[in-house]
């Protein structure tokens, strides 16, 4: 397991470094409480995720913290989080840009970026470094697309919008 963490601003510029929190160098209890410090499970609008394919990851880091026993939440509080979390997801975008075919959505179809599959077998190997640069590319990959994505949709929304 491993998180990317950086700060943005409003244009989705990184405003400081890329933070990599990896399971294998903090444990994986230590980069799940870290990640919930910066507010990652929080419904405020601190901190917002953007990525790519965000409810796995986000279900994933919950059901983590559930089993560390760094969260307790029941059905109710899972449906106060997914409809008050606020985070930006490509893969809606994806899947419009694939003409509405989620087959054929993936981030790899639409950057520079490989697919995620070897990486299972580079954790085994013990390949870090290998995972880390593919981390690395996959968020390169995913803000250049969501910064274009953006530009393109302010477009059609300023022509769309309703005075």
């Amino acid at each position: 397991m491993s998180i990317p963490l950086r700060q943005l601003d409003d244009a989705y510029a990184p405003v400081g470094p890329l933070q990599i929190l990896a399971e294998w160098e903090w444990g994986e209890k230590q980069i799940i409480l870290t990640a919930m410090g910066k507010g990652v499970l929080e419904t405020g609008w601190d901190f917002v995720p953007l990525g790519n394919r965000l409810r796995f990851d986000l279900t994933f880091l919950i059901e983590r913290a559930m089993r560390w026993g760094l969260l307790s939440w029941d059905a109710a509080a899972l449906k106060v989080f997914w409809y008050t979390k606020p985070f930006l997801d490509l893969q809606p975008v994806l899947v419009l840009m694939n003409r509405g075919q989620f087959t054929g959505s993936s981030l790899e179809a639409f950057a520079e970026k490989e697919s995620g599959r070897q990486v299972p077998g580079w954790y085994r190997l013990g390949q870090f470094s290998d995972i880390i640069d593919y981390v690395k590319k996959e968020h390169e990959a995913a803000l250049s697309l969501l910064r274009e994505a953006r530009d393109l949709l302010a477009e059609l929304g300023d022509r769309r919008r309703r005075t």
